[in-house]
């Protein structure tokens, strides 16, 4: 009797019979893919945030999901892309020097469909004395390949 095994193929053989086994991917491969995902996803999540210190129209409103909806931190609700992107857009051609500097404090990815994303921000605006600080939560969605930003939440952190 002859046995052999196809790890590649997935294909066991005992005798002159031939059956499909099922071979799940190695714990290496799903390694880096799940690691890959995490970088994409930490990609995406700075491409929103420096397309918008840097007041980049055209980066900022790809990163953005034609479905987004962002809770304000007044409890302000903005649903669909024109009512996310119109508003910052506006605030990119504020006469006055501002920035909001980020650090990413947590991630959770749930392999390369969504994610979600908390970051420690600044608001900033020194010729006003303006220091305001955030937690943001940005939930993004991964479809046709891109990831973008679909919620946003913004909160003030009370001192």
């Amino acid at each position: 009797m002859r046995k052999w095994v196809s790890a590649a193929l997935g294909v066991a053989a005992v005798g002159t019979a031939a059956v499909v086994v099922p071979m799940a991917a190695s714990a290496t491969d799903e390694q880096a893919a799940n690691q890959a995902c995490q970088r994409e996803f930490d990609h995406a999540v700075w491409e929103d945030m420096d397309s918008f210190n840097k007041r980049d129209e055209a980066r900022y409103r790809a990163i953005i999901h034609r479905d987004m909806v962002t809770v304000g931190r007044k409890g302000q609700l903005f649903i669909g892309y024109d009512a996310n992107v119109d508003p910052v857009i506006e605030a990119f051609k504020l006469p006055y020097e501002w920035s909001m500097p980020w650090t990413v404090t947590h991630t959770v990815v749930n392999g390369c469909k969504s994610g979600f994303a908390i970051l420690d921000a600044y608001y900033q605006v020194p010729s006003q004395n303006v220091n305001r600080h955030y937690t943001i939560s940005l939930t993004l969605v991964k479809e046709r390949g891109k990831w973008q930003v679909i919620k946003d939440t913004v909160t003030d952190v009370v001192p």
